[in-house]
């Protein structure tokens, strides 16, 4: 389990493979009245936003099988009835829990704080009341001591006594007063060595005055020599700024009438490119076509001749037939003689003999 004091990371995986979880539907989020505090007026650190499904009052409406099933259809809870939310909110809910556990801490501490304090406080006035305890112990004693010590000695003793504390309050007076003549004069000479030190101080002020007065009129003359020098330098940088767009405008100028001269110059050369080159297409076409017709011309006089032939050798052999035919038809006589008619049966026979 991770601290609270650190963010769940949004570890890439398949979908519905694991899922946040807060409360069950219809459990309002754990939260605890906490005590008036001024580090979060506005509420700014917690927010608990108004969610249905944790709404007591709806418990019964989403608990119903056909509600349930259709939430569980929106992936807005699991199997077990447990209201999903996004990684934000969960750790916004751990942030808060953290929170609340490190106000308790605190309470806790500032509580045992507290009742340290107390306990030492009763035992600082315990202390005391046995220290004044045994002080009033103690002077009762020497008042007793003194009672039994004036009543029991003499007169003489008693005159002998107060003359020596007069004598003791005399030299102790006389001590005082030397005492307060030496604090006056040293309060004297402090004084004296004050007032100097306040002429010698407001000197030096003065000098120091004097001293800042001339660097800041140097720093003056300073600052208006670095502006004048600055205002210079500026000029002549708008100046070279300047001849620089000038020079730079007519360089593109120049560069864009150059670079239109030469788009012209392509222009006019792939236009005679392409012109001589349809001429050529059409010279080679026209040529083309000249050995087209001749090849046909060719062809088709080849093809009549070739037609003239054939209708010659047709013609021929039906002739042939025909005069078979005329001669089978003269040769054969009905009562079954045959003759010789055909001439050119005759001009045959003749040549063979011949």
């Amino acid at each position: 389990m991770m601290p609270l004091e650190h963010k769940i990371p949004m570890i890439p995986g398949p979908k519905s493979a694991y899922s946040f979880t807060r409360r069950k539907v219809g459990k309002k989020l754990w939260r605890m009245n906490l005590e008036f505090n001024l580090n979060d007026p506005y509420c700014h650190e917690t927010k608990f936003l108004y969610e249905p499904l944790h709404d007591e009052h709806l418990f019964k409406f989403f608990s119903r099988p056909i509600n349930r099933k259709c939430l569980l259809k929106a992936d807005l809870i699991t199997d077990n009835m447990d209201v999903k939310c996004s990684l934000h909110d969960y750790n916004e809910y751990r942030k808060y829990l953290r929170q609340v556990h490190a106000d308790r801490i605190k309470r806790e501490l500032r509580k045992r704080n507290c009742l340290f304090v107390e306990k030492r406080a009763l035992r600082f006035a315990e202390d005391q009341a046995r220290k004044e305890a045994e002080r009033i112990y103690y002077i009762s004693a020497y008042i007793a001591k003194k009672r039994t010590w004036f009543t029991y000695t003499g007169l003489k003793e008693r005159e002998q006594f107060i003359t020596e504390r007069q004598h003791r309050v005399q030299q102790r007076l006389l001590q005082e007063e030397l005492r307060t003549q030496k604090l006056e004069e040293r309060a004297y000479r402090t004084a004296q060595r004050l007032k100097l030190l306040k002429l010698v101080r407001r000197e030096e002020q003065r000098l120091i005055n004097i001293k800042h007065d001339e660097q800041i009129e140097q720093i003056r003359q300073k600052c208006k020599i670095v502006t004048e020098i600055t205002r210079r330098k500026v000029i002549d940088i708008l100046a070279d700024w300047k001849k620089k767009d000038k020079a730079r405008k007519k360089g593109r100028e120049e560069r864009l009438m150059n670079i239109a001269q030469q788009k012209q110059r392509d222009m006019e050369e792939k236009w005679t490119k392409k012109r001589q080159f349809q001429e050529k297409d059409i010279a080679k076409q026209k040529m083309l076509l000249q050995r087209i017709d001749v090849r046909r011309q060719k062809f088709i006089e080849d093809y009549n001749n070739k037609i003239n032939k054939k209708t010659a050798k047709m013609k021929r052999l039906l002739d042939d037939a025909k005069l078979f035919t005329n001669c089978y038809i003269k040769r054969c006589l009905p009562d079954g003689r045959k003759l010789i008619c055909c001439k050119k049966y005759l001009t045959n026979n003749m040549v063979n003999a011949n």
